[in-house]
């Protein structure tokens, strides 16, 4: 797995990441322009274009800016030095909430409903079990993006350290910071998808927080373009949070295991969701359930073994290459130890790697 690491202002960090990672830049934004465009038109019958897809990245330029000034200006600099405007950098971080305004202007046909999402599944572990807070996921996208995943280790000067998978000239995705937060997401969809802050640009302020609840706060106040359940994780608290762009529940795991697969869980969202969940999603949630229940001990070793599980064929927790799906990288973390182990690939053939500070 390539590994790009970052040090300086926002702006410094990101004309480093464009300058390194310029050709890849330009071919996964093609790339995901293209699969927006074919997955508006697969799952929410509509026929969009690139300019379509640029109308509603340029509609959430402001608003990202205001609300992570820092993280906005590494978007600038990603885009300078890979010689790229801008909103076309943001329309490749955000493409997937971007794409869900695209696919759902309104209510979606409903033979058009059963979008498969991905796979990521993601599990959070409290101590009584675990020994320690662990959490992790899988982390699936088109096969075709696989070769530009990538872990990536900022220092900016004077915010935390972050260590994060993700993609090349991407803000962070999974990750973990130098003071012990860990946050991660996996992809649903509703139908309130609107122009505002995606995804990637939340979790990479949520990891430049201090302080958990700042972390928390930096999901659940943020004007959100789209759908997401996230996890935030500290050495002893774990806030789960399922969100519609307009709406956040978080939840405390007290006790216990959290799993969550690619549908609503929680009845407010379940009640707008803008695709039936796939039989994959439901799968993915029972199976993990019951990996974790059927678990002596919940440790990173053995929770890197559940993200290899391939029982359940095409539905499985790690799939590969299933109908332009794949498995692209798994993350597991242990927050008090400061641990964050990544995969590039199918966990269950896949070397797995400790994503460290310095080396």
């Amino acid at each position: 797995m390539r590994i790009v690491r970052l040090a300086g202002s926002p702006r410094e960090m990101g004309e480093a990441f464009g300058e390194v990672s310029r050709a890849e830049i330009h071919e996964l934004y093609r790339r995901r322009v293209d699969n927006a465009i074919a997955q508006a038109l697969k799952y929410g019958g509509q026929r969009v274009s690139e300019p379509d897809l640029l109308a509603v990245a340029a509609a959430s330029l402001e608003v990202t800016r205001a609300y992570d000034p820092e993280g906005f200006a590494e978007l600038e600099g990603i885009a300078h030095a890979a010689d790229l405007p801008v909103v076309r950098v943001l329309a490749m971080n955000g493409l997937t909430d971007f794409r869900d305004v695209l696919s759902w202007p309104g209510n979606p046909p409903a033979a058009l409903m059963a979008a498969d999402l991905g796979g990521c599944t993601a599990i959070a572990a409290q101590r009584d079990r675990a020994g320690e807070v662990v959490c992790g996921q899988t982390w699936d996208l088109a096969t075709d993006n696989l070769p530009f995943v990538i872990g990536v280790v900022r220092q900016p000067t004077g915010r935390p350290a972050t260590r994060t998978l993700t993609t090349d000239g991407c803000l962070s995705l999974i990750g973990l910071n130098d003071r012990g937060i860990a946050v991660g997401t996996t992809n649903v969809r509703t139908k309130d998808a609107r122009p505002g802050v995606n995804y990637l640009s939340i979790i990479h302020k949520a990891l430049g927080a201090e302080r958990f609840e700042d972390a928390v706060q930096a999901i659940t106040a943020a004007p959100r373009a789209g759908a997401h359940y996230y996890y935030v994780c500290d050495a002893e608290r774990v806030a789960l949070i399922e969100c519609s762009a307009e709406r956040a529940e978080r939840r405390d795991l007290a006790a216990g295991v959290a799993v969550h697969a690619n549908h609503c869980l929680w009845p407010e969202n379940q009640a707008i969701e803008g695709s039936t969940p796939t039989s994959s999603s439901r799968f993915r949630q029972a199976r993990m359930e019951r990996l974790a229940e059927e678990a002596e001990r919940l440790s990173p070793e053995v929770i890197a073994g559940f993200f290899a599980d391939c029982e359940g064929g095409d539905d499985a927790i790690c799939r590969d290459d299933i109908d332009g799906l794949n498995t692209n990288g798994a993350v597991v973390m242990a927050p008090a130890r400061g641990l964050i182990r990544i995969v590039h690939g199918v966990p269950s053939r896949g070397r797995w790697i400790d994503l460290d500070p310095h080396t």
